[in-house]
C-alpha cells in the first residue's frame, strides 16, 4: 500500500507470482473523487513511467542473476553512494516487520 502528499489517495499494489519467472502485478488506486486531479495523474504517472520502470529493471536483473550457480539466495540492493538505485525502504519495511515479529513471540 502506498500513500502520496496532497488529497487523501490509497494505492494498493498486488504482486503475485505467475511462474518461477514471471510475476502479474496490478495497481488499484483509491481516490477522493472519480476523476484523479492534476497532481494525482502526475503521481499516478511516475509511479508507471518511472518507479515501475526501475523496480522492473531490478528484478530481472536479480531474476537472471538468481538462475545462476552462483547465488542460492537472494539479497536486497544496497548503494550506499545514494545513487537512488536501491531498496533501503524495503530494507527497513522488512526490518519493521521482523521486529514486530520478535515483539509478537515474547
Amino acid at each position: 500500500m502506498m500513500r502520496y502528499p496532497g488529497r487523501s489517495s490509497m494505492t494498493i499494489l498486488n504482486i503475485i507470482p505467475a511462474g518461477p519467472d514471471r510475476t502479474l502485478e496490478t495497481y488499484d488506486f483509491f481516490l477522493e473523487t472519480k476523476e484523479p486531479n492534476e497532481s494525482e495523474v502526475e503521481s499516478i504517472r511516475y509511479l508507471d513511467e518511472v518507479l515501475q520502470a526501475e523496480d522492473i529493471a531490478i528484478v530481472e536483473s536479480v531474476q537472471k542473476g538468481m538462475s545462476t550457480a552462483a547465488f542460492d539466495s537472494g539479497c536486497i540492493v544496497n548503494d550506499p553512494d545514494g545513487s537512488g538505485m536501491s531498496e533501503h525502504a524495503v530494507h527497513h519495511f522488512h526490518g519493521l516487520v521482523l521486529d514486530a515479529y520478535k515483539l509478537a513471540a515474547q
